[in-house]
């Protein structure tokens, strides 16, 4: 596996999804219960089908394997690949789900002062929790009409995003990062997901703020170029799934079609 991650490593890939692939293969190798060298397709496709797994997660995991025995295969380490056997997982179709700001200005009541932070940089700022829990105050930067904020998201690729004024004062006042870790560097993504998850609903977490972010800023600019850009998106095909129709237009559309007496 180390190996395999260091392929991974050298071919660019974020820390944060190599940690994710070190994971899922980790949690794969454990519960198939046959070493890589020997395991079939067949054992694979039984264990896969029998997961209750949501369409992206299956995703994920097919992709895992897929990376990991395409690697044992070019290196000599199988003659094979089982991964090629593995039935294809279709793509779920888009479901923008951004969450209602009734519930984000409730969590925000309730919520202590890091917490506050957290909320805002992912409803305002469309921060993914990798990259709240990475914020440093030499982050911010002046532009031509405020502030922003250097944001080195998935494949180590850098975004700006618009600061409002007070939130780039807290983020400077904090002489480092954000959120601290509890000996050095920066708390781990899932210190943000908890906080954040454990001040909404059930069903709505931290991504569904990015999702309300991406609808709320289309909403105004009708760019979905811009938004991509803002999310960190190489496609914009991927930003359509975030992005849902805004209320306003589809309040717009009743009006338009409701018969006057």
């Amino acid at each position: 596996m180390e190996d395999w991650l260091d392929s991974l490593k050298a071919g660019g890939l974020s820390e944060e999804t190599i940690r994710c692939r070190r994971y899922k293969l980790g949690y794969i190798a454990r519960r198939v219960g046959e070493p890589p060298e020997t395991v079939t397709a067949e054992q694979l496709t039984r264990w896969m089908a029998a997961q209750e797994w949501k369409v992206e997660t299956r995703r994920a995991y097919r992709k895992t394997l897929v990376s990991f025995f395409r690697w044992m295969q070019r290196t000599g380490r199988r003659a094979d690949n089982p991964a090629d056997d593995l039935p294809k997982v279709r793509k779920a179709a888009p479901k923008p789900r951004p969450c209602p700001d009734r519930y984000i200005l409730d969590a925000l009541r309730r919520a202590t002062g890091p917490e506050r932070l957290m909320v805002r940089l992912a409803a305002e700022c469309g921060l993914r929790r990798g990259e709240i829990a990475r914020v440093h105050s030499r982050d911010v930067m002046d532009d031509l009409l405020g502030r922003s904020l250097i944001v080195t998201g998935k494949g180590d690729k850098q975004r700006i995003v618009p600061l409002p004024d007070d939130l780039a004062d807290l983020i400077q006042a904090a002489g480092g990062y954000l959120f601290p870790g509890r000996w050095s560097g920066h708390v781990e993504q899932s210190y943000v997901n908890r906080h954040v998850s454990g001040l909404l609903p059930d069903g709505w977490g931290c991504h569904s703020l990015r999702h309300r972010y991406a609808t709320k800023t289309y909403e105004q600019t009708h760019d979905l170029f811009l938004v991509a850009k803002l999310l960190g998106h190489s496609s914009v095909e991927t930003t359509q799934i975030y992005v849902a129709m805004p209320d306003s237009h589809l309040r717009a559309a009743m009006a338009a079609v409701t018969l006057q007496a």
